[in-house]
């Protein structure tokens, strides 16, 4: 795949730099790279958020989202870890609260490859169309 995010398609044949609404990114640190090359693809005018998971702060990285939004969850929190997925739901919840609703919201929604089934499942259920990949 080329570092050259202009090319990148989605996976419906798209190119990312043409969407427009409200687009979700969500995953866990090893979707870094991907997360990291469709945000550099979208088009400006995007509202960008992008929700990352991690399990301690060494993970956090950098991602431009120009002037997107970009929530670190940290699973280790209080000397405990919670749940694998578990901010990450709680997080895809209120964004999909928040731009799904209305007449003809248009919004988008890219999970990474190893988020758990059940929150593909909880997002699809949750968008008026199904726009998650």
């Amino acid at each position: 795949m080329s570092l050259d995010a202009t090319p990148l398609r989605r996976p419906d044949g798209g190119r990312w730099s043409d969407l427009g609404g409200a687009v979700l990114l969500g995953g866990d640190a090893r979707n870094l790279p991907e997360m990291r090359r469709i945000a550099s693809a979208l088009s400006p005018s995007v509202h960008l958020t992008v929700v990352v998971e991690i399990c301690g702060r060494e993970q956090v990285g950098v991602i431009d989202a120009g002037d997107g939004r970009v929530s670190w969850l940290d699973r280790a929190t209080d000397g405990a870890i919670r749940p694998r997925g578990e901010r990450l739901a709680a997080a895809i919840h209120a964004w999909c609260a928040e731009w799904a609703c209305g007449e003809a919201p248009v919004c988008t929604v890219w999970l990474g490859a190893r988020t758990p089934t059940r929150i593909v499942r909880m997002t699809q259920a949750l968008l008026p169309a199904s726009r998650v990949s």
